[in-house]
Order: C-alpha cells, then structure tokens, then sequence
C-alpha cells in the first residue's frame, strides 16, 4: 500500500488490529518509528465480549470510522482506501489505483478486481449477478442438495472472471479486499457485522445500504486489481478443472 498511494499529496495510514497473540504490536511500534505517517489502534482482546468474528470485524472498522469523523489529523482528506490486511493486496499498484479517477462516472465508492476471478460475493450485492446473501442462500441449498452443489450454485457461479478492460460495474455492495470512499459518504455510516437476530451478516452490506440510502454511488471499477491470484480463485479453478475433467470423461465415454 506504500508504494501504492505513492504521487497523492497527502496520506495518512491507520491501521486498527484485535486479538494478536503474536509480536504483531511491537512489529507496529517499530514500523510507525521508520514511517510517520503510520497510526495504529489495538482494540485488545474482543473474542470474549464478542463472539461473533463479523461483529468483531465490524467493531474494528467502527473504530476507523470513529477516527475518521473525530480526529483532526484526518480532517483534510479526501478520500479514504479501506483494505484487508490478509494478502488479498499484495498485488496493488499505484497505476491500479490511480485508474478510480481514469472515469467520467460520479462515484461515492469503487471496489477492487482482482485478477483471476472475483471472490468476495459475500459482501457483493447486485440486483441480476448476486441479489442475496450467499451463504443464507448455500444452507438452504446444501438441505436440498449437499455441500458440493450448493456451493457450485451459491458461491463458485458467482465467483467469474472481470477483464480489466471491462466497464465499472454499478453495484449495491461490493469490496473485495479494497475499497476507495469519498471521506464525505463515510462519515453517517456504520458497519454492523450482526442481524437484528443476532445472526451473522457481511458488515460490508450493511454500511454500504446506508450509503446508497443517502444517494451513493458504488462500482466495481475493474483496474482496481488488487491480487492476480486469490486462495479463492485457487479453490475456484480446482473445481472447475474438475468438471472439465468429468465432462471430458463423460463425452469419451458414450458409445
């Protein structure tokens, strides 16, 4: 993400962390010594009072937001860059960044690609590629039909290939590991990983619903690679091989 946002004129970097049992802290203590612009929060040890990993999950992004609204030293930006730290941006480069303003389009929030084939429909929504929640939508199927099929159905289906050259796609909800806010959209919306049943839910979703219901705009904008290759994607073409296999298999096999 340094050499990413390399070429804007201001940058800031907060990084909010929970539950380390590792030397993850004092890892953060000694970059922040070499790199100014680094800020780091700890939100301590939430699994006890918190369960639930999405209601942690969102916890932690509240606390960037809290910071976002309150702190002065983030009161002249203009944007905001939302990424995981997992290793789904490993790939980010500063060309793919800089294309969210390569567009005529008048966006509030632009998602990341990546490039093998787009994995996080979970936090995805679209009226026609992905209308629901899609592992409410694997435990009904899995009922039915078992575990390989409903999650060919509910999650692999989804999970397609989006060329870079391909136009911004408009969207309800989507991140994939990245996304750029306007710091201005952000700023009356909070994430929430629970239902009101206290069922787990992508905490994606529900700030982006916030977002569009005060008229924002959100993409996928398809330069925004931020990984060539995910674990998903693995998993993905694995399956896919598979079935080419299988149906290779079948063909060679009829009389």
């Amino acid at each position: 993400m340094r050499v990413a946002t390399a070429g804007f004129g201001q940058v800031q970097v907060l990084l909010v962390e929970s539950d380390s049992t590792d030397s993850t802290l004092q890892v953060l203590a000694e970059v922040q010594q070499q790199w100014p612009a680094l800020r780091f929060i700890s939100a301590g040890h939430l699994r006890e009072r918190l369960p639930q990993r999405t209601a942690r999950i969102a916890h932690c992004r509240n606390l960037y937001l809290d910071e976002l609204a309150s702190n002065p030293l983030y009161a002249g930006l203009s944007h905001v860059v939302v990424a995981d730290l997992d290793r789904v941006c490993a790939d980010i480069s500063a060309a793919a960044l800089h294309s969210c303003w390569n567009t005529t389009l008048a966006w509030d929030a632009c998602a990341a690609n990546q490039g093998d084939w787009y994995y996080d429909v979970w936090a995805l929504r679209h009226p026609v590629w992905c209308p629901g929640d899609v592992w409410r939508e694997h435990a009904e199927l899995k009922a039915l039909f078992g575990e390989a099929e409903a999650t060919q159905l509910a999650i692999f289906s989804r999970q397609v290939h989006i060329a870079p050259d391909r136009p911004w796609i408009a969207v309800h909800s989507a991140f994939g590991g990245l996304a750029v806010y306007r710091r201005e959209a952000l700023l009356h919306a909070r994430y929430a990983g629970l239902d009101a049943q206290g069922q787990p839910v992508c905490e994606h979703v529900t700030l982006h619903a916030q977002l569009r219901s005060q008229g924002a705009q959100l993409y996928i904008n398809p330069q925004l690679i931020n990984a060539l290759r995910t674990k998903h994607g693995g998993r993905k073409g694995f399956w896919r091989t598979q079935r080419r296999r299988l149906w290779a298999w079948l063909r060679g096999a009829r009389p």
